[in-house]
């Protein structure tokens, strides 16, 4: 009603601040991001190795809700709690489902996605009625652009309630774009279940009563347990399934697991001699054979890139009810990828073997063709095993994602170690007599690091 006063309005010891306000705004849209993103967004470093940051945000919050509460504004700041509460949770959410079923890895997961996307809705709810909503002692001034979106006119007019309701179910509608291009049946039934809950909210009668201060310390007092209890619950959730046994963020790859560190390709296993690298009598045979080398790993990833992508869209359509179109048998195109890799493999061992019988032993170019040699041939002693425990995750939908980060986890460290090794002989790399010999295998191992740097295994 446009000429009702302001009474029921909030006054401005009853809204969230602006600073909290601002900073879940960020929050709430990069979380939203990194769930509905690819795997090698850069920014998912937040959730992978720099997860920790999760655990700073909770101080924050726990914080910035004690201060909040000695200020009585706690409670109507609930909303921008949640957030930092959900952050660290998320980080650890492979973990949390790994080893079940796919129906409850369906549940948990869109109780995550409900969270993460009914965030931002909450945020710039919250924000909308902080610069909408009338004053204490003040009329509402319904301005024209508050006709421009549901839940805008109620809110200038005091009914905080219906306008919120509106508002948030408006802002949900329109997330589902989002959960159509990059989810799933599942998320967009998700969605409209909490339309139908927002809506529900808000056809609730308002509340009339004053606002005595007995029950505004009694609201207070509850929204400090709410903080209290899950911060502590967020908490144990990041401590206790970061440090669970078992494999590392819900991955069967060793590359990250701590506890099977040792099975990676030992960097010691060839020596580094101690003398310069000098150009070699036979420089084609020499550059034949890395390159070789390097073509073979270009094409054992190529099948690993295909069951890795696959093998993930696949657990995506079985997780989400999403319809990602597949290569028709992948798993075997895959696989044939990786038996034309082995027979490239076996001609780089015998260009390897006559460029080898050319250098002296103590020839620096000699012990990266021995390392170079000994490292794929670790790979093609890993491929059967690879090929063996994919085939039993993928007998059940669950399993699918298992097999996918088998693959994507084989795949960061095929490149990563070969850097490694770059690395380790970057004084022949750096040579300007062996440059012509090693230029274009340097090119190979970058493009071949290049293609999963960025990937986050296990998310």
């Amino acid at each position: 009603m446009a000429g009702r006063p302001a009474a029921a309005a909030a006054s401005p010891a009853a809204r969230p601040p602006a600073w909290l306000i601002a900073a879940t705004a960020c929050l709430a849209l990069l979380v939203l991001a990194l769930a509905v993103a690819e795997t090698n967004l850069r920014a998912h470093y937040l959730i992978d190795q720099g997860e920790y940051i999760s655990l700073i945000g909770l101080a924050f919050i726990l914080v910035a809700g004690l201060i909040l509460y000695r200020r009585e504004r706690l409670f109507v700041s609930l909303p921008l709690v949640f957030p930092w509460l959900l952050y660290p949770v998320i980080t650890q959410g492979d973990q949390i489902i790994d080893n079940l079923t796919i129906n409850p890895m369906r549940v948990i997961c869109h109780v995550l996605l409900a969270a993460i996307f009914g965030t931002p809705v909450a945020v710039l709810v919250v924000a909308t009625r902080y610069l909408v909503a009338p004053r204490a002692g003040r009329a509402g001034a319904a301005a024209w652009w508050t006709n421009l979106a549901p839940g805008l006119r109620p809110l200038a007019a005091g009914r905080l309630r219906e306008g919120s309701a509106l508002l948030a179910a408006t802002l949900l509608a329109a997330e589902m774009w989002l959960a159509d291009q990059y989810l799933g049946t599942l998320m967009i039934v998700t969605l409209i279940a909490m339309i139908f809950g927002v809506l529900l909210y808000g056809s609730l009668p308002a509340e009339t009563a004053p606002d005595r201060a007995a029950a505004k310390r009694r609201s207070e007092r509850f929204a400090l347990a709410v903080l209290l209890v899950g911060v502590a619950a967020s908490l144990g959730s990041y401590v206790g399934y970061k440090n669970r046994t078992g494999a590392y963020q819900g991955s069967p790859s060793f590359f990250l697991d701590p506890s099977q560190q040792a099975t990676a390709y030992r960097l010691d296993r060839v020596p580094l001699p101690s003398r310069a690298a000098t150009a070699p009598a036979a420089p084609d045979a020499v550059h034949d054979a890395l390159v070789a080398y390097g073509r073979t790993l270009e094409q054992l990833l190529a099948g690993y890139h295909i069951l890795d992508r696959n093998y993930t869209y696949d657990f995506h359509n079985e997780l989400f009810v999403r319809h990602t179109p597949l290569l028709p048998d992948y798993r075997a195109a895959g696989l044939q990828k990786v038996a034309e890799a082995r027979r490239l493999r076996d001609a780089a061992d015998a260009a390897a073997a006559a460029a080898r019988a050319g250098l002296a032993n103590d020839d620096p170019l000699a012990a990266l063709l021995d390392d170079v040699r000994a490292y794929v041939a670790f790979h093609f002693e890993r491929a059967p095993t690879l090929e063996r425990l994919s085939a039993g995750f993928a007998r059940t939908s669950a399993g699918l994602q298992h097999a996918a980060h088998l693959y994507e986890g084989e795949s960061k460290y095929l490149g990563t170690g070969l850097a490694d090794i770059v690395a380790k002989h970057h004084a022949v790399f750096e040579s300007p007599a062996v440059a012509p010999v090693t230029r274009e295998f340097a090119g190979i191992s970058q493009s071949l690091f290049a293609a999963y740097a960025h990937h986050v295994v296990g998310f």
